[in-house]
């Protein structure tokens, strides 16, 4: 690793920048899959210049524009840039500026549309946000706000897909078993905005990051709960910039939280039944090297009775990434496929039977490889894993 990022210099600035030495293709999860040098970072950066710093639109062709958008927004290139450019911005920009001259690959109209009509990424009106908790004990125990509730951000994926449903039933049981009441916003949450990001689309993103604050604020919430990396990140990173000012809340993510709750004992263990696992752990994008959270989903991991946590050889700040990020999925879904099962065939070299993340996209995306490959190996979020020992 070479150090942290500076701070982003503009789009023709962190192009010029770039020396072309390579370092960032040995790590680049696309680039392993296709092994053309156009989809290498190196490459996209050395056609931007002369695109966007020389400003010569005739460069912007559209297999160009296909490589800006096959990426993950993973960062892995990032960590190993001597030059230590921010190449996640970089790329963010590079979508920005295609957009903006009506470039962008026409699969995100649909996405736009329905975010505008819907509030959310998919094709269901809002008002199903809370289809998923009819399958609690309670599921009235979310909808009443009490003065010393958890507000907790459910986000699009886990809402309407019903794959990662588990993920929001696990968090909210395992809080009620443990005495702590959890509140959610219901058909008043929006999108978070972070698809919209992903494309390039970052005005459209405004008003969701203005709606979803008002109505935290609104709500009274002082502590938001998110179980989506890219959710907690949007909150954490472009909110504040867009708002102009910092979030009214505290902002965890739900690994940060439990991780909590158990170094300060407030998990009741006594009717846990051990449960005799060996898993390994992947790092989301996201949750990691975007945002620096490593230590909290291993000390739940660690804690849980009966469970061995065993690395795979790519961890935290280098960790292969799933595939899943970057709207990749809408614009490759084949290419996605590929980067999701070189990630399994790793987990599956620690021994290891179940593979664990914290982030719904990942276990989506990383659920359908093993199932291709027919891997034993089951794929799980973490609270889905913490939860088991008390169903």
């Amino acid at each position: 690793m070479t150090g942290s990022k500076q701070a982003f210099r503009g789009l023709a600035e962190e192009a010029r920048i770039c020396a072309g030495c390579g370092s960032c293709r040995s790590v680049c999860p696309v680039y392993a899959e296709i092994g053309w040098e156009s989809a290498a970072p190196r490459g996209k950066i050395t056609l931007g210049k002369k695109i966007f710093a020389g400003g010569k639109e005739d460069f912007l062709s559209e297999p160009y524009i296909n490589r800006v958008f096959q990426c993950t927004l993973c960062a892995r290139c990032a960590e190993v840039c001597p030059a230590r450019i921010d190449t996640r911005e970089l790329w963010q920009k590079m979508r920005q500026a295609i957009t903006a001259r009506g470039r962008a690959p026409a699969v995100f109209e649909q996405m736009a549309k329905n975010i505008e009509s819907n509030k959310n990424i998919s094709a269901n009106t809002n008002d199903g946000r809370l289809d998923w908790a009819d399958d609690l004990d309670d599921p009235d125990c979310i909808e009443a706000l009490e003065s010393n509730a958890v507000g907790y951000f459910v986000g699009c994926v886990a809402s309407f897909y019903p794959m990662v449903a588990e993920i929001p039933l696990s968090f909210v049981s395992i809080m009620e078993k443990n005495g702590i009441k959890v509140t959610v916003l219901g058909e008043k949450e929006w999108c978070c905005g972070f698809p919209l990001l992903g494309a390039g689309r970052n005005g459209e993103a405004l008003s969701l990051a203005e709606h979803n604050a008002a109505k935290i604020k609104e709500l009274g919430i002082k502590t938001l709960v998110t179980t989506c990396p890219s959710c907690y990140h949007t909150f954490k990173h472009h909110y504040p910039k867009v708002l102009g000012k910092h979030l009214d809340f505290e902002l965890v993510h739900a690994a940060q939280y439990l991780s909590w709750l158990i170094q300060e004992e407030r998990i009741d263990w006594s009717e846990y039944e051990e449960l005799d696992q060996v898993v390994t752990y992947h790092d989301p994008c996201d949750l990691g090297r975007n945002s620096g959270i490593y230590d909290a989903p291993r000390n739940i991991l660690e804690n849980i009775p009966g469970v061995t946590l065993v690395e795979m050889e790519h961890n935290r700040e280098n960790a292969l990434c799933c595939g899943g990020g970057g709207n990749l999925q809408a614009v490759d879904a084949s290419l996605t496929a590929a980067i999701a099962e070189r990630r399994i065939e790793e987990a599956l070299n620690t021994g290891a039977t179940i593979l664990i993340s914290a982030c719904q996209q990942c276990v989506q995306v990383l659920t359908d490889a093993a199932r291709r490959k027919k891997a034993p190996i089951q794929v799980m979020d973490i609270n889905q894993l913490l939860w088991m020992g008390w169903e």
